[in-house]
C-alpha cells in the first residue's frame, strides 16, 4: 500500500485505476480462456474414450454370443 507522510493510503482513497490493474485483468481473462479451452479438450477426449470403450464392449459381446466367430470373422477350427 502506498502511504503518504500522514499515513493515508492514496490509492485506496482515490480509487485510482492503474495500468497494472488492467494488465492483471487481461492476464486473468487469458488464463480463464485457456482453462476453458483445456477443459473442453479434456471433455472431448473423455467422450471419445467412452465411445471407444462402448464400441469395444459391443464387439466383445458379439464375439461372446457366437464363439465360433473370431475377430477375423472366420470360424474356429479345432
Amino acid at each position: 500500500m502506498a502511504k503518504d507522510e500522514h499515513g493515508i493510503d492514496l490509492e485506496e482513497d482515490t480509487e485510482l485505476d492503474v495500468q497494472s490493474d488492467d494488465e492483471d485483468e487481461e492476464e486473468a481473462e487469458a488464463e480463464a480462456e485457456q482453462r476453458e479451452a483445456q477443459e473442453a479438450a479434456e471433455e472431448a477426449d473423455r467422450e471419445q474414450d467412452v465411445e471407444q470403450q462402448s464400441t469395444d464392449r459391443e464387439t466383445d459381446a458379439q464375439e461372446q454370443e457366437n464363439v465360433d466367430n473370431h475377430r477375423d470373422e472366420e470360424p474356429f477350427n479345432s
